[in-house]
This record gives structure tokens, C-alpha cells and sequence, in this order.
């Protein structure tokens, strides 16, 4: 295995690549003027910089036009990077690993192709945004919510297949994927698991294969390109309650979190909870950021009949009402009520789409405020959460950087995402900014916490920090990649995997 910080420049017959794609799938559809790639760069690197351009952007419209574009390229040796909608900025938005990739733009792929509100699933493709899927779950009758991440404007594959999440019953998004229709890197489609049988009336609601779970392989690789995607929902529930616990000390956070687990594994919190430091709300549920240190805020919510919603309420405060310095609050709404939410906070656990969270970021410094969140991964335990916090907060001191902590529950583990903000037009500051993320992975990493996802600058050393028996698992990667993609044109450098001809260079 080679880790490559700096990856060598091989972008095959580019010119004649680019010649051919637009004749296949129109010239207006490929675009090399700077305007565009500019528009389509890593948006939170060092402002001015190109170290992450594009060289052409090519945006096809259907799964025909995707074969197109990858058999041509994968004919004359042209590396290609592929967004759904770009939008995740702080992992390095719609630009490439590879300076002067083809980057394939698929946010002209945007249709919800079905909606069954009986099974509570849908099929989109790639440029379908969360708003998308939910103006068409609420015009299809609105039965159906979907979870949904902080920011509306992402697209649902994306997120899924990069194992991002929500707030809901579903919010572990990529759980909830069910059939893949993909292009491979020979230009042939390919559908998994039991959508593979052409009339398959189980395509997207039964979730394992006949044979291997090829699925997953898709995931966050660099391996295919998908072009449609089945995704699960939840039932509109008949109340739903936008839930708080706010408290002060670590000691209450060691109480919260382990009280919050036993609430998850027994089911009486079923949605995917956050632990915030650093925010307050407003009477209103509005956040805005706290300099208050000490003051944490735990957000959930509880879904059901009005009578299971006060039955686990009093689980809920038997378990967190009694831990010193807790104040709890609940706020009841009806399943049908889509416009009487009183913030951000109360939308998300109710899967409606907003932004307002980019407005709240932007108030750090306007509107060249980046941000770089690190997220390692440790176990949903109250003593370990509270060391944790600890040692993060001390290593964001040491270069005097402000500390924002979000801590995403699942029953058993914790992602410890933390904010770092940094002003773009300040290369002194964002390259402080970047180097103390370099350091703070390799610190994790002797803790034991795994990065659960990352930054363009960082995918070769995350990936690298998963070195068990002498990195069998990226020897794994590699030689699946090579299997897939021998010509190395999809996604080089994704998650730290590298084709064989970068690998050799």
C-alpha cells in the first residue's frame, strides 16, 4: 500500500475525452470556462487557491448519458470525481481528489421516479435534494417523512451513500438503502440485491441479496457511479414531540449519555439524538452560539399515539429529570402540522428541510466563513464521552481555537463531530486550521476512535490510521478497485484508495 499526500497528475488524453463527451451528450453539457470551475472548487480551502480545480465539468442527465461520459473515459485514461450535489462543503464540496479531474455534475439527474406510500420507500436519483423529497412527499399525501440532515440543499444518494445522518426513527440514512441501479467503471449497469430480477416486485423493500451483499461496496468508494437508489421512510406519525434536556458539568453529561443510551436501547427515544456544547436556544427553539463553556443542551424527540408519547415522556423523566443541574422541555406537535414548528431545531427531528444552520455559521464571520468538521467515532459510554470531550477541548486550546461540540447518539457509539471555523480569506488561519486536524486524527487515533469521514486533505491519512495486520483492509480496497476500475478513472483517492496506476507512479 502507498500513501500519497500529494497525488501525481495523469489525466490521460484529456482533450479528446472532452471532444467526445460532448458529442455525446452535447456540448453544451461540458463546461471548461473558469467561471464554472470556479463555482465548482473546494469552497473552504484557502481562498484563491487551485489546488483542487477541476479541469472540465460534464453534467449528463440520464443513466445513458453516465455510461457515455465513463466509457469514454475510461478509454482515453481521463480520471473522473462525481457529486450528486456538491454541497458537503466542509468535506471539499464538488471538488476532485485529483487536481484537473472531470468532474461528472449529476444535479440535472434530479427526479423522484417513485413514491409508495403503502411500503414507505422512494426511488430518486442523484440531483434530488431534501427539499426535493419533501415538496414530493407532501404533495404525494404527505403519509410519509423523511429524515433529513441539518442542511436541505444536499442530495439524498450523496448523503446516504457517504453514511451521513439525520434525526428521525431513520436516521442512520445509508440503513435505510435499499437497491442500487449503477454504472460501473466499463460503462456497464448493474443493479444489487434483489432488484437484479428485472420485474422484481421486492426491489426496495426487502434489503438482502440472494448471494453477497454487494451494496455496500458502493458506499463512499469510488467503485461505481449510482444514477438511482431506493430509500425507506417513516410512517407520519399521529404526535410528535421536539424533546430537550439542558445541563451544566460533566457530570451531567456522564449521566445524560449514559441515560440516553438506556432510553435508545429500550426504545422509548427511537430517533437519533444530539448532545450540543456551545449553542443555546431561544424561546422560540432558535440556536444561536453560547460562550457559556459549561452548558450543554441533549435534543430527541418521541413519535406515536398522544398516549405512547406521555408514556415514554415519564420513562423519559424518571431517567433524565432526577440528574442534578437537568432541566427538561418537551413541545408537542400533530403529525399533519408541517408549518408551525418554532425553529430549526423542532424542523429537523420532524424531517423538514431548512438552511438555517449555514445562516447560524455565518455569523462567526460573514459570508467567507468555512468550516471543518472532525467526527472520530468511540462508544456511547458516559465515561468515556465525558474523557473525550475532555481531551478534545484541550486540543482546540492548545492552538486557540473555539470549541463546538456535537455529539450524534446511536444506541451503542457517539460520533464526536466537532466545528472548527476558520475565516477562507485568512491562509495564515486556515492553514492553522488544517494542520491541527492533521494532528488531531493522529490523536484519536492512538485513543482508539476512528474518523467516520473526512476532507479531501485527509482521506490517505484517515484511511491510513486503519492499519490492522499491516493494512490487510486497504490491500482489500485495492484489489477490489482494481478489479472494478483497472483503468484507476473513477474517483481516484477516494476514502484513501488509490488505483494501480497512481499507485506505481
Amino acid at each position: 500500500m502507498t500513501t500519497l499526500s500529494t497525488p501525481p497528475i495523469d489525466l490521460g488524453d484529456l482533450d479528446r475525452a472532452l471532444t467526445r463527451i460532448a458529442e455525446a451528450i452535447g456540448a453544451d453539457r461540458v463546461r471548461t470556462d473558469t467561471a464554472t470551475i470556479e463555482e465548482f472548487r473546494d469552497p473552504y480551502t484557502a481562498q484563491g487557491s487551485a489546488d483542487w480545480d477541476a479541469s472540465a465539468v460534464v453534467s449528463p442527465t440520464s443513466t445513458e448519458e453516465v455510461q457515455a461520459v465513463v466509457r469514454i473515459a475510461g478509454e482515453c485514461r481521463v480520471p473522473l470525481w462525481t457529486f450528486s450535489q456538491g454541497r458537503n462543503n466542509t468535506y471539499g464540496g464538488p471538488a476532485p481528489r485529483v487536481k484537473g479531474s472531470v468532474v461528472v455534475n449529476l444535479r440535472e439527474m434530479n427526479r423522484v421516479l417513485e413514491i409508495d406510500e403503502d411500503l414507505a420507500y422512494v426511488v430518486v436519483e442523484p440531483g434530488v435534494r431534501w427539499f426535493d423529497l419533501y415538496e414530493a412527499l407532501e404533495a404525494a399525501g404527505g403519509r410519509l417523512w423523511t429524515s433529513i440532515p441539518d442542511l436541505g440543499w444536499g442530495s439524498v444518494i450523496g448523503n446516504c451513500t457517504e453514511y451521513g445522518r439525520g434525526y428521525t426513527q431513520y436516521g442512520d440514512h445509508a440503513e435505510n438503502v435499499c437497491g442500487m441501479e449503477i454504472v460501473l467503471a466499463n460503462g456497464e449497469v448493474v443493479r444489487t440485491g434483489m432488484w437484479a430480477m428485472p420485474n422484481s416486485e421486492v426491489a426496495h423493500v426487502y434489503r438482502h441479496p440472494f448471494g453477497p451483499q454487494l451494496q455496500g461496496l458502493f458506499h463512499s468508494s469510488g467503485l461505481g457511479i449510482i444514477t438511482k437508489m431506493g430509500f425507506w421512510l417513516q410512517r407520519r406519525p399521529e404526535t410528535y414531540a421536539s424533546c430537550w434536556v439542558e445541563f451544566s458539568g460533566d457530570d451531567a453529561l456522564e449521566a445524560v449519555a449514559d441515560g440516553m443510551r438506556e432510553l435508545m436501547l429500550g426504545n422509548t427515544v427511537t430517533n437519533y439524538p444530539t448532545i450540543m456544547r456551545g449553542v443555546r436556544l431561544d424561546e422560540d427553539g432558535n440556536p444561536s452560539f453560547d460562550p457559556d463553556a459549561s452548558r450543554w443542551l441533549a435534543r430527541f424527540a418521541l413519535y406515536g399515539t398522544s398516549e405512547a408519547v406521555d408514556a415514554h415522556w415519564i420513562a423519559v423523566e424518571r431517567t433524565l429529570g432526577t440528574i442534578p443541574t437537568a432541566t427538561l422541555r418537551r413541545r408537542d406537535y400533530a403529525g399533519t402540522d408541517r408549518t408551525s414548528h418554532a425553529g430549526h431545531e423542532d424542523r429537523v427531528m420532524a424531517g423538514i428541510p431548512d438552511m438555517d444552520i449555514l445562516a447560524l455559521f455565518e455569523t462567526m464571520y460573514g459570508k467567507t466563513t468555512a468550516h471543518l468538521d472532525f467526527s472520530p467515532v468511540g462508544p456511547l459510554r458516559g465515561k468515556d464521552v465525558v474523557e473525550t470531550s475532555r481531551l478534545m477541548r484541550s486540543l482546540y486550546q492548545e492552538t486557540g481555537e473555539q470549541f463546538f461540540s456535537g455529539l450524534m447518539l446511536s444506541p451503542r457509539s457517539v460520533i464526536h463531530i466537532s466545528t472548527m471555523f476558520f475565516d477562507s480569506t485568512n491562509a495564515e488561519q486556515t492553514e492553522r486550521v488544517y494542520d491541527n486536524y492533521t494532528r488531531m486524527v493522529s490523536v484519536m487515533s492512538e485513543r482508539g476512535y476512528p474518523i467516520y469521514r473526512t476532507n479531501l486533505h485527509h482521506m490517505d491519512q484517515v484511511a491510513s490510521t486503519l492499519d490492522f495486520n499491516d493494512n490487510a483492509l486497504m490491500r482489500l480496497n485495492e484489489t477490489i478497485k482494481d478489479a472494478l476500475d483497472p483503468g484507476g478513472i473513477l474517483q481516484p483517492g477516494k476514502s484513501g484508495i488509490w488505483g494501480r496506476r497512481f499507485r506505481q507512479v
